[in-house]
């Protein structure tokens, strides 16, 4: 298996900014502050596909928003019990580009509550002010590691948030009051001779050792899109299973998981082996599968669908999938149409 075809340079904001808007007005609340607010409800729902379990919804106006579209997907534990990240991006409407948000779904409670946090980069202006700038990218993916979150930037790597310094702003910005400020950015530069990297979507390997994030490549077709496993020092290794439509990948006990989605009114697929053999379980998924990621506490994978009036967030039981029936297709590097 080949190396990464691609070196991360990791590129930390402005040190100053983030105490300068505090001076301004803005409030320091962290993770913390935002779930002590009331936030939203999240609704208990039905999910299509039989390897989604239980599920739930978001509130009507934003399942049915067509300005949002919920992407990535991770989790964590919070004060002994457990938070749901999930990464949206806003589709520009009338010439206004809202950026990217995080919503943080209260898991420790019977009735979950959420809250939408919006991204913001920060720059000076010629006078030298700190001015707050939505995060313009796709965010199909996100990799919640320690008090961070990774979010993928596709043609520009990994982008990191801290979560301590999340903050209330005095004024909505862009419709929030919740603003997270860019912590740093890990930008991918291509290796000589090789083809550039798109991050189209990212998760953690929790292992006995160091965690190591898994990424990989939408695409429709035209090349071979790959997937990636790499570790914070750099080091990792790349794959080309064959698969077309990538939506999210994970990786628990050895066991690789993929989602692949087929258009808006067809169920998605679950793969299921190592990137050289992978069991294909047909239409299992909702339409519009996205991002998955590894709950420990639970032994559950996470995922959700983006179609509006379809949303819906859910878990998936990974050993059922282990071993399926189906017949193990080897792809030597062709693709599934």
């Amino acid at each position: 298996m080949p190396g990464l075809p691609f070196d991360l340079s990791r590129e930390p904001a402005d040190p100053g900014a983030l105490d300068e808007l505090v001076a301004g007005g803005a409030r320091r609340v962290g993770l913390g502050g935002v779930l002590a607010e009331r936030g939203r409800r999240a609704w208990s729902a039905r999910v299509r596909g039989v390897a989604a379990e239980r599920g739930f919804r978001w509130s009507l106006r934003d399942t049915f928003d067509r300005i949002w579209w919920p992407q990535g997907v991770d989790v964590a534990a919070v004060d002994g019990g457990r938070v749901l990240a999930v990464s949206w991006f806003a589709k520009p409407e009338r010439g206004l580009e809202r950026g990217v948000r995080l919503t943080f779904v209260d898991l420790r409670t019977r009735r979950p509550r959420y809250h939408h946090v919006l991204l913001a980069e920060t720059s000076r202006s010629a006078s030298g002010r700190v001015e707050l700038h939505p995060v313009r990218i796709h965010a199909g993916g996100i990799a919640w590691l320690d008090d961070s979150i990774l979010v993928a930037d596709t043609v520009g790597g990994l982008r990191e948030f801290r979560l301590d310094n999340l903050l209330r702003v005095p004024e909505p910005f862009h419709g929030s009051v919740h603003v997270l400020p860019q912590h740093a950015r890990h930008r991918a530069r291509t290796v000589p001779g090789d083809r550039a990297m798109r991050f189209s979507f990212v998760s953690i390997e929790h292992t006995d050792g160091p965690p190591l994030l898994v990424t990989g490549e939408y695409g429709v077709g035209g090349h071979d899109d790959r997937l990636v496993r790499l570790g914070l020092d750099g080091t990792g290794e790349t794959h080309q299973p064959g698969l077309s439509r990538m939506q999210g990948v994970c990786i628990v006990d050895g066991t690789w998981y993929v989602t692949t989605s087929s258009g808006e009114w067809n169920g998605g697929d679950l793969w299921v082996g190592t990137p050289d053999a992978l069991t294909r379980h047909r239409r299992v998924l909702p339409a519009g599968p996205e991002d998955l990621a590894y709950d420990r506490i639970a032994g559950r994978l996470w995922s959700l669908s983006e179609w509006p009036g379809r949303r819906r967030v859910f878990t998936i039981d990974p050993t059922r999938w282990r071993t399926g029936r189906e017949e193990t297709v080897r792809l030597l590097g062709r693709y599934l149409k």
